[in-house]
C-alpha cells in the first residue's frame, strides 16, 4: 500500500508536458546578471549550511544547485536570507527572484506563487527512539509527534487521525525533542532525516518512507516567463547529468529522482484562495489568545511574588541575600527572555528529572524574567516613602514586620501599580516569544495562518484587536483600583 502514493504522484508526473518550451531568461534578469533566492540557512542540512570546517563559508546540495544554473543561465545567484515559514512573502515583497529552499508546492501555497517543475523527489521519513518500539504513525496513536511547521509534514500530520502534532520553526529542535524523550518521533522529510539522523546516536529511521512528493522553485505570480526559463534550465542539468552529479556528491540520488524527467510545474491554484476559512481561522486565533491568557496571568503572579521577595531581600536581607538579589536582577534583566527560555527548555531538558511541558516552561521562564523588573518597581516604590513614617511607626511600638505590613506596603503597591500595570500589559505581548519552545500562542498561531494563506493584514487587525481585547480590560481594572486607592486622598 505505501507504493501507491508513490505510483499515482509517477502518474501525475508523467502526465504533464514533458518537454516545455525553451524559454531564455528575462531580458531584465539578464541585463541584470543576477537572480536572488531566497532561503533560510536556520533550516541547516542538507538545503543550505554553514561549513563546520568554514564557517563563512555555505554548503548544501541547494547551494550547489544554484551555482549549476547560475552557470546555465549566465548569471549570479545571491542568496537572500529569510524565515522558512516567510519566504513566499519575501519574494511577494521583491526581498528574492527565486525562493529555492526545499519548498513544496502544497495546495494553500498554489495560490500565492508560480512554481517550476520539480527539481527533486523525496518522501516523509518517521524517526524515533531505538528503544520506542515505534515502526509507523500508527504506532503514535494519542502521542506526540514533531514536524516543521507549514511543511508537507505537518499537512500529513493533521491528515493523521490520533495523532498529536507538535509544531517547530527549525527541523533540529524537533529531532531534539524526540532524542530527550519529550515526543514520540519526528516526521520530517527524507533528506533533511538522513542529514540530521548523524548528530543523534539514540534515533533510528522508524518504518518505510512514504507520501512521495516535489521539491519545486517558487517565483512571482505573472513572472511565467522567469518560471520557464528556470525549467528549461533545470532539464540542461538533468540531461547532462549535472543534477545526478549534484545529488550524489550529497547522497541523496535515488531511483525516485528518475520521474524528474517528466515533472512541469504544478496547476496555479488561482481558485483556492478564495476558499480561506476565516470562521475557521478565527477558532484558532480565539484558542491561541485563550493560552496565551492563560501562560501571561500565571507569569506575572509568579513576577509579583517572587519580584517583590528580592525588592525585600535587596533592602532588609541579611548580606549574603542582598547580593543574592542584586545578582539576579542584573542576570535576568540583562539577557534576553528568549535565551532564558532555550536554557530553560532544551538545555535542562538534557535531564529527564528536569523536563517540564513548554507552556510551563513559558509560565517559569516569563515569571522569573519579569520578577527582575518587578523587583526594581517595588524597591524604588517602597524607598520612596519618607523615612519618618518608619521611624514614627516605630516609635509607637509596632514592630519591623507590622511597620512593613500596614505601613510601608501598602502605600507601596499604590506608587508601583501604573509600573506594575504596564509590565502586565507587556508581558501579554512578550508571550509570543514562548513559541520558540513549540508553543502554539496567539501570535505563532497568526504566523502560521498568516503564512499558509498570504491574509497578513485581515489576520493581523483581527489579531491585534484580540491583543487589544486581552490588555485594554487590565488598564481599565488598574486605574479603577488606583482611584479606589486614592479614596483617603479625598
Amino acid at each position: 500500500m505505501r507504493l501507491v502514493p508513490f505510483v499515482l504522484l509517477t502518474a501525475w508526473l508523467a502526465a504533464q508536458d514533458p518537454s516545455p518550451a525553451e524559454a531564455p531568461l528575462p531580458a531584465r534578469y539578464a541585463q541584470a546578471k543576477v537572480l536572488r533566492w531566497g532561503s533560510d540557512a536556520e533550516g541547516g542540512a542538507p538545503f543550505v549550511f554553514f561549513d563546520p570546517a568554514e564557517p563563512t563559508r555555505e554548503i548544501g546540495f541547494e547551494v550547489d544547485l544554484a551555482a549549476a544554473l547560475a552557470a546555465d543561465l549566465g548569471v549570479a545567484f545571491v542568496r537572500v536570507q529569510a524565515p522558512w515559514e516567510n519566504l513566499l512573502q519575501a519574494l511577494d515583497r521583491g526581498d528574492c527572484d527565486v525562493v529555492l529552499n526545499g519548498f513544496e508546492p502544497t495546495a494553500d501555497r498554489l495560490p500565492l506563487a508560480r512554481f517550476t517543475r520539480a527539481y527533486y523527489l523525496f518522501t516523509q521519513q518517521l524517526v524515533a527512539r531505538k528503544d520506542a518500539g515505534i515502526g509507523s504513525l500508527e504506532d503514535c496513536f494519542d502521542r506526540r509527534v514533531g514536524c516543521l511547521g507549514q511543511s508537507q509534514s505537518h499537512a500529513v500530520l493533521l491528515a493523521t487521525e490520533g495523532v498529536l502534532p507538535i509544531v517547530y520553526d527549525e527541523s533540529l529542535r524537533s529531532f531534539l525533542e524526540v532524542d530527550n524523550g519529550r515526543n514520540a518521533a519526528v516526521l520530517a522529510d527524507l533528506p533533511i532525516a538522513q542529514a540530521l539522523l548523524p548528530k543523534f546516536a539514540s534515533l533510528q529511521l522508524a518504518g518505510e518512507p512514504f507520501a512521495p512528493s516535489p521539491y519545486a522553485m517558487a517565483v512571482r505570480k505573472g513572472e511565467d516567463d522567469l518560471r520557464r526559463a528556470l525549467d528549461g534550465s533545470l532539464l540542461r542539468l538533468l540531461a547532462n547529468g549535472e543534477l545526478q552529479r549534484i545529488y550524489g556528491k550529497w547522497g541523496m540520488w535515488n531511483a525516485a529522482q528518475d520521474g524528474l524527467r517528466h515533472a512541469a510545474a504544478p496547476a496555479s491554484g488561482d481558485g483556492a484562495a478564495a476558499e480561506f476559512a476565516f470562521g475557521s481561522a478565527t477558532g484558532l486565533l480565539l484558542t491561541a489568545a485563550l493560552r496565551t491568557v492563560g501562560i501571561s496571568v500565571a507569569a506575572f503572579a509568579l513576577a509579583v511574588g517572587l519580584g517583590l521577595c528580592l525588592a525585600l531581600l535587596r533592602l532588609y536581607g541579611p548580606r549574603p541575600l542582598r547580593y543574592f538579589a542584586i545578582v539576579y536582577v542584573e542576570v535576568f534583566r540583562g539577557t534576553p527572555v528568549l535565551v532564558q527560555l532555550l536554557f530553560l527548555y532544551y538545555g535542562l531538558g538534557q535531564w529527564p528529572s528536569l523536563q517540564m511541558p513548554a507552556w510551563l516552561v513559558g509560565v517559569i521562564g516569563l515569571g522569573l524574567n519579569y520578577a527582575a523588573y518587578e523587583a526594581e518597581v517595588y524597591r524604588g516604590a517602597i524607598a520612596a516613602i519618607p523615612r519618618g513614617q518608619t521611624e514614627a511607626t516605630l516609635a509607637l511600638g509596632l514592630s519591623g514586620g507590622q511597620c512593613l505590613r500596614f505601613v510601608l506596603l501598602p502605600q507601596a503597591l499604590r506608587l508601583s501599580l501604573p509600573a506594575s500595570t504596564n509590565d502586565f500589559v507587556a508581558l501579554f505581548k512578550d508571550s509570543a516569544v514562548v513559541m520558540v519552545i513549540s508553543v502554539v500562542e496567539l501570535g505563532k498561531q497568526y504566523q502560521m495562518l498568516a503564512s499558509s494563506s498570504g491574509r497578513f493584514l485581515s489576520l493581523g487587525v483581527l489579531t491585534c484587536a484580540m491583543y487589544l481585547a486581552m490588555s485594554l480590560p487590565l488598564a481599565f481594572l488598574a486605574r479603577r483600583f488606583e482611584r479606589s486607592l486614592d479614596g483617603d486622598r479625598a
